[in-house]
């Protein structure tokens, strides 16, 4: 049973303690033709049910979530394992096997945990690895990725120019590579963000994304401490085959980013660029920068989201 369902029918339990009428609703059809709960009479559009009906309803649930429907909260996922050792039907109620992993790459070795790891000599989307069985990283940073493309290619990331107004520069080859993975728009709780907020303040946090309003908006609210973009964004401008579209598919992010610039008393790096791209109404993703070595830089963030 889904949460929705879950929470559905728990409500009208606890309204019909002995048993009642509801209305006959989407949620109510599939209550009685899944569990078969209750009577449905189609003339008068209801399901009708008995204290009998419920407590073999709050059973059946009992043996597939281990909650008591009348009284308990919609049981928190587990992983597939962990619900292998209670429940027939190892994927009720679980979430995704790859929700505990992180995707990490280097250009070296990895350092991790106080141990050096021999890279792979393989061209690699990089290593899979369970977020909490890494307690250290000794790298020089960690760069949080937006595109999966970037992570097979990281030798073509042009590092040589790299440009930087900080005072204590950062050497990106030496740095921890984290896919930020596929998530939704403006969810930020996945294991990769997760991860990548743990070591705030202990080794500086870098966000690599497209030059575009969407990409700002991640470095934004991503937490790092500096954002890796091209040095000049004019040449977002490029000559480059096709249509511009994706400028006007953000129109989310871009309200977001005037928002911040109203916010700020200060004009912050980021803004330069921003202006750039409502200049040209054009954007340019990493898979550019990586094909045509453009120059990048480091700016830094102030990460107060208003």
């Amino acid at each position: 049973m889904n949460k929705q369902l879950y929470n559905f029918a728990q409500d009208k339990l606890k309204k019909n303690r002995q048993g009642g009428q509801i209305k006959n609703t989407a949620l109510a059809t599939k209550l009685y033709e899944e569990y078969n709960f209750g009577k449905l009479d189609f003339s008068k559009k209801v399901l009708s049910f008995s204290l009998t009906d419920i407590l073999a309803l709050s059973q059946a649930i009992k043996t597939t979530l281990s909650v008591e429907i009348r009284n308990d909260p919609y049981p928190s996922k587990t992983s597939r394992v962990t619900n292998a050792g209670v429940n027939r039907g190892e994927k009720q109620n679980s979430y995704a096997v790859s929700k505990d992993f992180i995707l990490i790459n280097s250009l070296a070795e990895l350092k991790l945990n106080k141990t050096t790891f021999t890279p792979s000599p393989f061209t690699a989307l990089g290593n899979y690895i369970k977020a909490d069985e890494i307690q250290s990283v000794e790298h020089s940073a960690i760069v949080l990725v937006e595109n999966l493309a970037v992570m097979a290619n990281l030798k073509l990331i042009n590092l040589t120019k790299l440009y930087t107004e900080i005072d204590l520069p950062i050497n990106l080859s030496k740095a921890l590579w984290l896919y930020r993975g596929d998530v939704k728009p403006q969810q930020t709780t996945n294991s990769s963000y997760q991860f990548f907020r743990r070591f705030k303040g202990e080794i500086p946090l870098i966000c690599f994304s497209d030059l575009d309003p969407k990409g700002i908006e991640i470095a934004l609210t991503s937490h790092a401490d500096y954002w890796l973009t091209l040095k000049n964004a004019n040449e977002v401008d490029m000559p480059l085959l096709g249509s511009e579209q994706e400028w006007y598919k953000q129109k989310t992010s871009i309200s977001f980013l005037l928002k911040q610039a109203k916010a700020n008393e200060e004009k912050q790096p980021w803004q330069f660029s921003f202006e750039i791209l409502q200049h040209h109404r054009k954007t340019l993703k990493q898979e550019h920068m990586l094909k045509h070595k453009l120059e990048l830089a480091l700016l830094k963030i102030n990460d107060k989201v208003h």
